[in-house]
């Protein structure tokens, strides 16, 4: 789930359809008093742009991403409790409940990319609220296990849909002096719901948990009504005037938005004079950075990071340590929220390559170290006793490198290595793989326990995160400082 907003926000540019024009719904009457002339497109930029608007556009926007990571976090705690009576799942239920999830997301993906381009990127979260809402819900007084997947299908759906609408409309509204800030929320907000959820699941039944989470996305749905729609999203329906109001209300009433207002109308123009099909895929200039991208996204899943948060409670009740599973967990979800603004602050900052290198190393050091003490546990238990601290260590270690570098970097490098019109198409198709990575990996995440144990689990992870590493080193280039089409040159 991670870092998607790169990629969705250059495929919000790519699209425009021939439906009725869409007008923007109402959110206040201060930008209706901003008289025509003072955005008309002779005006230049007086001063700058007002930031209090945009933070409160973007922080309603990211009230999906919270619900998103609630949906996600909700499996470690809920997990053990499953299994328990009334319902006393089997390993394969739970697993399946856990992992059905990413396979809502990816049709939510791969729809929303659609909607966010028919309806708007407002309506569209404002319309999927209800459907994430009800997911929640049916998974709460679900007595039976067909009864919980349909809930958890719902939430995958909702969160997969917002997770396309919301960073697209973040990066939309924002200016681009703010927008690497503003679109870095929507990941920390992801974060801090995984966190709601290992909290809130620690001292309420998997049901309740399911109850309070529902309510997240009906706070998105009203925060929404509140804001405006995206002026690109306005301006690709041809309502000019929609779209100044828009950005006036979004820049400040004193801001002269004319200059800003013909770029959009520039990019929207120059994306719809080109026409994109499956066989550009196939141009070397497109395949290269295209495979690349695939690449990234395999190691990124095969490093266990959904197989390891989906199943915080039952690996850390399995290391048998003295402090509780839903502490330990805690702690794993409150440094992955300080990794992730730290991390927010060090890609705009440092190499890619570097970060991505270091982060499949320590990664690697980690998961052996997970694998060696599952293994002394199984086969030296009064050595094992000795490390009882072993786990939680290396999990909050793993967690801090992954959000340093397999977690937001391949998002971000697939926002700069993939040509711009081929970016919407290209873009949807990694996406896509990734969550259907996601499923696979957590539905057979006990599978794997039951085949090669926990620690065979742990040390195959740790060999794809080296192979990641090395794969990095010789073929994915350095993107640092250099402009997009200096970037495409190295592929030409």
């Amino acid at each position: 789930m991670a870092e998607e907003s790169t990629w969705l926000l250059e495929e919000s540019k790519m699209n425009s359809t021939d439906i009725e024009d869409q007008k923007s719904p109402g959110y206040g009457t201060k930008e209706d008093s901003v008289s025509s002339h003072s955005s008309s497109s002779g005006e230049q930029r007086s001063g700058e742009a007002s930031f209090g608007p945009q933070l409160l556009a973007a922080g309603a926007a990211t009230l999906g991403a919270l619900a998103l990571g609630a949906a996600i976090g909700w499996s470690s705690p809920a997990s053990p409790q499953l299994a328990e009576p009334p319902l006393s799942l089997s390993s394969s239920d739970i697993s399946l409940i856990g992992s059905i999830i990413n396979i809502g997301a990816l049709i939510g993906a791969v729809g929303g990319g659609i909607v966010i381009n028919k309806i708007g990127r407002k309506a569209t979260a404002i319309y999927v609220s209800p459907i994430f809402a009800l997911g929640f819900l049916l998974v709460g007084f679900g007595n039976n296990v067909p009864m919980i997947l349909a809930g958890r299908l719902l939430c995958g759906l909702g969160g997969g849909t917002t997770s396309v609408a919301a960073p697209v409309y973040v990066g939309e509204i924002a200016t681009s002096n703010r927008r690497g800030l503003l679109g870095s929320g929507f990941q920390l907000m992801v974060v801090t719901g995984i966190l709601l959820g290992y909290f809130v699941g620690a001292f309420v039944t998997w049901w309740w948990l399911s109850i309070i989470s529902g309510f997240i996305p009906l706070m998105f749905m009203i925060a929404m009504m509140f804001v405006p729609e995206s002026p690109v999203y306005l301006i690709s329906k041809n309502d000019e005037n929609g779209a100044k109001k828009a950005l006036q209300w979004l820049r400040g009433a004193h801001y002269g938005i004319g200059t800003e207002l013909e770029e959009i109308k520039h990019s929207i123009a120059e994306q719809n004079a080109r026409s994109i099909t499956f066989r550009d895929l196939f141009e070397s200039s497109v395949l290269k950075p295209f495979l690349i991208c695939v690449a990234l996204m395999f190691f990124q899943q095969f490093s266990g990071i959904n197989a390891a948060l989906f199943n915080l409670n039952i690996i850390f009740s399995a290391s048998g340590g003295d402090m509780d599973s839903n502490t330990q967990s805690c702690i794993v979800g409150i440094v992955q929220v300080a990794a992730t603004v730290v991390s927010s602050v060090l890609v705009d900052r440092a190499g890619r390559k570097i970060l991505l290198i270091s982060s499949a190393f320590v990664m690697a050091v980690c998961l052996v170290a997970l694998g060696v003490f599952f293994y002394f546990q199984e086969n030296d238990p009064a050595l094992a006793a000795n490390l009882g601290w072993l786990p939680l260590v290396s999990l909050i270690i793993y967690i801090i490198f992954f959000s340093f570098g397999f977690g937001p970097l391949p998002w971000a490098l697939m926002g700069e290595l993939l040509p711009g019109h081929v970016k919407g198409l290209a873009s949807s198709l990694v996406s896509g793989f990734n969550w259907g990575l996601a499923f696979i990996i957590t539905l057979v995440f006990d599978m794997l326990v039951s085949a090669i144990q926990m620690y065979g689990v742990f040390w195959l992870f740790a060999g794809f995160t080296v192979l990641a590493g090395f794969f990095v080193l010789f073929l994915v280039p350095e993107t640092k400082g250099k402009s997009l089409d200096e970037i495409q040159r190295l592929f030409s």
